[in-house]
């Protein structure tokens, strides 16, 4: 029998430090590859709320602000009223103008599910304007 060279019993541990400083970069950036995919996905989720939040209002009476914002909520759960603004125009509406109804979303921030890393990411403020069709609708049960 040999004996083992002294320089490859020196070696021994290479590979497992090796690995171990590979692995924990890989699992770095898997981990914020995944939570900047989560953040994308709650600004197009915020980005929905403010056009669902138009479609209900263009159709429910000024007085129905808290359908409104319910809707916008059950979308996104994050939301809270001191986040969502809902302008309606000045004056009654004519069947030749009519001034939009803007519904938008602003100050939303996410914070990060990464363990021991406090970050927020903050989401860009977003607004839909659509015409101001009805705004008196009666019995309309999206407006409850």
């Amino acid at each position: 029998m040999r004996a083992r060279h002294p320089i490859m019993h020196r070696q021994g541990g290479a590979a497992a430090v090796e690995f171990a400083l590979v692995a924990t970069l890989f699992i770095a950036l898997v981990v914020a590859v995944i939570e900047l995919a989560r953040v994308a996905f709650i600004y197009a989720t915020a980005v929905e709320a403010t056009r669902l939040g138009a479609r209900v209002a263009v159709v429910c009476s000024p007085n129905d602000q808290a359908a409104v914002r319910a809707k916008m909520k059950n979308l996104l759960p994050m939301l809270t009223d001191d986040k969502i603004s809902i302008l309606y125009p000045a004056s009654k509406c004519s069947a030749a103008s009519c001034d939009p109804v803007t519904v938008s979303i602003q100050n939303l921030t996410v914070d990060a599910v990464i363990p021991l890393v406090p970050l927020r990411f903050p989401i860009p403020p977003n607004a839909t304007s659509l015409p101001a069709e009805s705004l008196d609708s009666t019995d309309n049960p999206l407006c409850a």
